[in-house]
């Protein structure tokens, strides 16, 4: 063959080539605007979300959970209903692409969060065909709403903000700003102002009970210490002295109101926060120092918050054990001044950015250190519990304990938790092989109970629904069986894990984290519900988002 013929079908070959590369590019171009198109309207559907869901009521505090959650309920059809009809397009769309270019399928990239979370759906489905409670599992319990539908939901949240996430800091900043809102209001609600009218004709029990614009002083709770780490990850770690202002006064307003929402559960949540808050702050004298000059401010306005509390005080109101010991202890004083002596030689001694100077061993033994000494007190209280329940302390030390109310189990413990986690024990233990490995179905604790247990619940709780465990672990282990809740959670722990593996790249995978492990302390006494499950996924979401960035950064490099 003759080199002019080589030529001229090596030109056709470039044409076809020039061809296949022109089609891809129209693809790719049309994609891309999809794609664009899913962004903004996730971050339209996301604004509504984070601005109706905390600050709606339709009639003050009267069934304020069922109107919270139905206008959840309305934004999640109406806006992912065209949203996954959109990704479906881009989907079939990108594998197109794809082939066009190379002629290889689209990947996927799944983390293990993702695997996670996706497995924990399909399980979730399989317990509603294994509980047998179908029309109870689509929505859930009456009040509560965590049916199948509402678990698709918090999927759906998780993978859409994942995959297209890209205005992520605007709903941050969003839902951030109604979060202040919020919490003002809880806050004035403390001192018996209440600038919305939702305290007119409520007893000072009833308002003791409730705060703000979200009701009932636990789910207030729920959703404070989701949001609350956010701002304090901010303050810690940004650069911008500007940012550093705005979340230093966003973590006031929180502080202000965690120390007079009055639900011990939010301290549990407290120390989740703070123990990652250390693992990333020891590294450097600098953020050491903002981290003790946070702690000095939270007991500070712990001290603060009690005195304009004296002035204008609920005589209802009756603070719980921690409550109590941050408003008017000597401990919480000696606490405050110890802090703020830290801070003070902190910041004579140190420069901005300044490293300690100690070798990686000496920070990583700090850190094992700290995370041993919290897993030595939490196992020394349940063995003092223990002991204590079956009578073998000795006689002056049980005297002691005997003191402290959380030290001593009964059907009491915890607002009546014990005598609920006794119960759900028992149900665990009475379940066919069926139920414990798969579930008996979303929110559908009280159904399983109701047709197996009724007599014994009756007796307890008489008319009352009991709905969940007190505990979302245990719920979920007897809704979704042990195979959905080792999905559940490996999602927490996943996340955890890999947003402090990533945290270099962005610090606001540091409060995310914060975020996801008070949310794991705070409901090991609580349970899923609309004011703060769906946020928490939505973080994650935002986390993962972030991740996937890096890689893709890291890749074009």
């Amino acid at each position: 063959m003759s080199n002019k013929l080589r030529n001229k079908d090596r030109g056709r070959g470039n044409g076809r080539g020039y061809k296949a590369k022109e089609q891809a590019g129209i693809v790719h171009a049309d994609s891309g605007l999809l794609q664009r198109i899913i962004e903004y309207l996730l971050t339209a559907v996301l604004f509504v979300l984070c601005v109706v869901v905390p600050l709606y009521a339709r009639d003050g505090y009267h069934q304020i959970g069922n109107a919270k959650f139905e206008a959840y309920r309305r934004i999640m059809l109406g806006g992912f209903g065209g949203l996954l009809i959109l990704a479906v397009v881009y989907l079939i769309w990108r594998t197109a692409e794809h082939r066009a270019i190379d002629k290889q399928k689209l990947n996927l990239r799944l983390s293990a969060t993702d695997l996670f979370v996706i497995a924990y759906l399909a399980l979730t489905a399989v317990s509603v065909v294994s509980g047998g409670f179908y029309e109870d599992a689509l929505w859930g319990a009456y009040g509560w709403n965590m049916g199948f539908l509402s678990q698709l939901g918090f999927v759906l949240l998780y993978l859409f903000l994942s995959r297209f996430g890209k205005y992520y800091r605007t709903v941050l900043g969003v839902l951030c700003l109604a979060a202040t809102v919020v919490f003002c209001i809880g806050i004035l609600h403390r001192l018996m102002f209440d600038p919305i009218g939702f305290y007119d004709g409520l007893t000072n029990e009833q308002k003791a009970q409730f705060l703000s614009t979200l009701g009932q002083a636990t789910w207030y709770a729920s959703f404070l210490i989701v949001l609350l780490p956010v701002g304090m990850g901010v303050f810690l770690y940004a650069k911008q002295r500007t940012w550093r202002i705005l979340s230093g006064i966003y973590m006031v307003i929180g502080f202000g109101t965690l120390v007079t929402q009055n639900s011990d559960s939010a301290y549990f949540a407290l120390a989740g926060m703070l123990i990652v808050f250390f693992m990333v702050s020891c590294e450097k004298r600098e953020l050491l120092c903002r981290f003790t000059a946070m702690l000095t401010v939270f007991f500070g306005i712990g001290k603060l918050m009690y005195f304009l509390m004296q002035m204008r005080p609920n005589p209802d109101l009756e603070p719980d054990l921690i409550t109590e010991i941050v408003w008017t202890s000597g401990l919480t004083w000696g606490m405050l001044v110890l802090c703020l002596l830290l801070t003070l030689a902190l910041y004579r001694t140190g420069g901005a950015g300044q490293s300690f100077g100690y070798p990686g061993t000496v920070i990583s033994l700090v850190r094992t250190g700290v995370l041993g000494l919290a897993a030595v007190l939490l196992i020394t209280a349940v063995l003092v519990i223990y002991l204590q329940a079956h009578d073998r302390l000795p006689a002056g030390i049980a005297d002691k304990v005997a003191a402290v109310g959380y030290l001593n189990w009964s059907g009491d413990w915890g607002n009546g938790r014990g005598r609920i986690w006794e119960f759900a024990g028992r149900v665990i233990s009475q379940e066919s092989l069926l139920h414990r490995i798969f579930g008996v179905g979303p929110d559908c604790f009280n159904s399983y109970v109701t047709a197996y247990h009724g007599e014994e619940a009756a007796l307890f709780w008489g008319n009352k629904l009991l709905t969940n465990a007190h505990n979302e672990w245990l719920t979920i282990l007897i809704n979704g069986g042990i195979l959905g809740a080792a999905a559940y959670l490996g999602i927490y722990v996943s996340a955890v894990y890999r947003f402090m593996r990533g945290r270099n790249n962005n610090y606001i995978l540091i409060g995310i984290t914060a975020a996801v492990a008070a949310y794991m302390c705070y409901n090991f006494f609580c349970y899923q519900q609309v004011l703060c499950t769906p946020f928490v996924f939505i973080l994650m979401g935002m986390g993962e988002y972030i991740l996937r960035n890096q890689s893709n950064i890291e890749k074009s490099r």
